[in-house]
């Protein structure tokens, strides 16, 4: 009797505990095999649970103790693919383009991401609407265009902010909130003709309506998202030399506004470190390295990200390639030593990788027919067999396999965070090219 009630006891406390679903539509599918959930939480992310995708669809189970907050779910890791939403204890629905996520993810269930996505498709037209007529008034030269126009501004900008009130009132106590107060964009109360006068204000303005301490938009990427947009897309400049001037002025205001918060400057800093890596600025990323990122407390910085960060400008275009090794037929090569051809293509991929498996048959079939160029392919992978499968008709390349896949020296070296990479390389070893994809690359020797 006892053991009874102590099972019905264990399946009562079961049933208290509320399951939520996480259901979720990849279309096209393109044969993606599993979705990982993790949770922002503190600039950071925590994984929770995962589930196999079956002709694009997908489900997660997530219990009312799991915290709410920004969580993502990742379609493929290795390339940093990935859909965000709200979780606030209800049940989540949604579907995407692989290929274009963020403009095309569109919920079904979920009061939070439902009002969220609305504010933001409703709120995204009347901006566009006010500042398309403050372009118009920049150009115009007549003073009763000028009126009418100014009315026009007045009425947007008017329906503008009466829709920013409604769905501030409308999200009241849903996280939802926080991010819709904080994107409550600056307008001036009347249209400017001087365009810098406009965009001094829009500077001046920009961080207004952000608070720097609240935690739900510190763990998400909102604010680190709005401070690296401060950067890159207010301080433009014709020339490389004052675009730099421009955009360091912007950091060290935008760390000031940031205030003494070591998480959202880490994110912060990192993102910088990652845009102007990716720029190959060499000038702003010891800049914001030498007079920022290691000035943070020791526990904040990364030592894996600076190594990455010192490979990569090692690759920028121009520079030689760093010199690797492998062993072929019982003998050491390198690549230095490679001789004879007017090009070299060190690829990085995976056998486990869909992109790669997509890609690299693709590369092979068009590269082979070309003459005067070498490929050097390095498979970074956990076991041997699937490379072998792959590989064993590539007999043009030199097949490299490294068992230490994202440990691997070369990768490091090469500063590989994404696969595939392509690295193109001219008879001397000096890199010319790295084509962000195999149809990038294509379009290089489509015309030799």
């Amino acid at each position: 009797m006892t053991k009874n009630i102590l099972i019905l006891a264990c399946l009562f406390s079961i049933s208290l505990t509320a399951q939520y679903s996480i259901k979720g539509t990849i279309n096209p599918s393109n044969n993606y095999t599993w979705i990982l959930l993790y949770k922002l939480e503190n600039g950071k992310k925590e994984f929770v649970n995962n589930a196999t995708v079956e002709n694009g669809k997908f489900q997660l189970q997530l219990s009312e103790k799991e915290p709410n907050g920004i969580y993502r779910a990742y379609y493929q890791l290795e390339n940093n693919l990935y859909v965000e939403f709200i979780y606030n204890n209800e049940e989540v629905t949604f579907k995407f383009d692989p290929n274009n996520p963020t403009e095309t993810i569109e919920f079904s269930s979920s009061e939070e991401n439902i009002i969220f996505q609305d504010y933001h498709t409703i709120i995204s037209s009347n901006q566009k609407n006010l500042d398309s007529i403050q372009v118009e008034f920049f150009t115009s030269d007549n003073d009763q265009t000028d009126k009418i126009l100014s009315e026009k501004y007045q009425k947007t900008l008017t329906e503008l902010q009466n829709n920013q009130d409604q769905f501030k009132k409308k999200s009241e106590g849903l996280l939802a909130n926080h991010f819709i107060k904080a994107s409550a964009q600056y307008n001036a109360s009347t249209p400017f003709k001087n365009p810098q006068d406009y965009l001094n204000e829009v500077k001046n303005h920009f961080f207004d309506a952000i608070d720097f301490q609240d935690t739900v938009l510190s763990n998400s990427s909102f604010i680190n998202d709005r401070l690296t947009d401060y950067v890159f897309y207010l301080n433009q400049a014709n020339d490389q030399e004052s675009k730099n001037t421009l955009q360091k002025k912007a950091i060290d205001d935008a760390v000031n506004k940031v205030g003494a918060n070591p998480i959202i400057l880490k994110n912060f800093e990192e993102s910088l470190l990652q845009n102007y890596v990716e720029l190959e600025n060499t000038e702003m990323v010891n800049f914001v390295l030498n007079n920022y990122y290691t000035n943070l407390p020791d526990k904040y910085q990364d030592a894996a990200l600076q190594y990455q960060i010192t490979a990569a400008m090692k690759t920028a275009i121009g520079k030689k390639a760093t010199d690797f090794s492998w062993e072929e037929n019982g003998q050491t090569k390198n690549l230095y030593s490679l001789i004879g051809h007017d090009y070299y293509i060190v690829v990085f991929f995976s056998s486990g990788c869909p992109h790669c498996q997509d890609e690299i048959p693709e590369f092979h079939n068009f590269i082979k027919e070309i003459e005067n160029i070498k490929v050097i392919s390095i498979g970074l992978e956990d076991e041997k067999e699937p490379w072998e499968k792959m590989t064993e008709s590539y007999n043009e390349f030199t097949n490299i396999l490294d068992l230490d896949k994202w440990n691997s020296q070369k990768g490091k070296d090469y500063g590989v965070t994404a696969i595939p990479s392509y690295f193109v390389l001219d008879a001397n070893k000096k890199i010319i090219a790295k084509p962000h994809d195999f149809e990038e690359l294509k379009a290089m020797f489509e015309t030799k």
